[in-house]
């Protein structure tokens, strides 16, 4: 499998994506496959009457109720601290492979080329495997997340209900499904400081058990 600097360019390939976690700060997003939509419009409009008969329609904007609250914020900081780790482990071994196939690569003219062939292949299944072991680092990293924010909005929901209940609202719209709509309609922030009054930054350990930083070590480079 190992043609020149294959087997590392292979792994380096799979270590670029969480390596990047350490480039620029990482962000709590929504998954990828959340449609791309645009803010809503606001306008400034009268408060509601108290005396109003008609049920009140909110808004929230569900992002920046779990990124600006105190539990979101909990979430995030873990994310960065864990995905520098995870860079600079990835770091690491793309270091000792790039050393290890330096180091193979100049036994090519001492050994027959069925030996080669097989220190080749032998170097490239564990290229392979710790590539398989650092992707799947980074899912757990990602489902710890999403897991989190399941949980958030579960602890919200009882929230969100009073505040339907003190408003007179009926429902409560997100605003990316939004086009315009009045500046009072929106209770983000009103959530957000409910939020961390009655919940705060949630539980003290992750939703989910933390996800190894490091792959077990690699063999040693072959020697002559």
């Amino acid at each position: 499998m190992m043609r020149g600097r294959s087997g590392i360019a292979a792994l380096l390939l799979v270590l670029g994506a969480p390596f990047a976690l350490a480039q620029e700060p990482a962000t709590v997003a929504p998954p990828q496959d959340s449609p791309v939509v645009p803010p809503a419009l606001v306008v400034e409009t009268p408060e509601r009457p108290a005396d109003q008969s008609n049920p009140a329609i909110l808004t929230i904007d569900q992002e920046e109720l779990f990124s600006a609250s105190a539990w979101g914020m909990r979430v995030q900081a873990d994310l960065d601290q864990r995905g520098s780790k995870i860079a600079e482990e990835n770091e690491r071994l793309a270091v000792q492979f790039s050393n290890e196939e330096e180091q193979l690569t100049a036994l090519r003219s001492t050994l027959s080329p069925e030996e080669f062939r097989k220190r080749a292949d032998e170097f490239d299944k564990r290229v392979v495997e710790v590539r398989r072991q650092r992707d799947s680092v980074g899912r757990e990293l990602q489902d710890h997340v999403e897991e989190e924010r399941a949980a958030f909005f579960r602890a919200a929901l009882p929230v969100l209900a009073q505040v339907m209940k003190e408003r007179g609202a009926v429902v409560v719209l997100d605003q990316r499904s939004i086009f315009v709509s009045a500046q009072s309609a929106d209770i983000t922030a009103t959530m957000i400081e409910r939020i961390d009054r009655e919940i705060g930054a949630g539980p003290a350990e992750p939703a989910q058990k933390k996800t190894p930083e490091k792959a077990p070590p690699a063999a040693p480079a072959p020697q002559p």
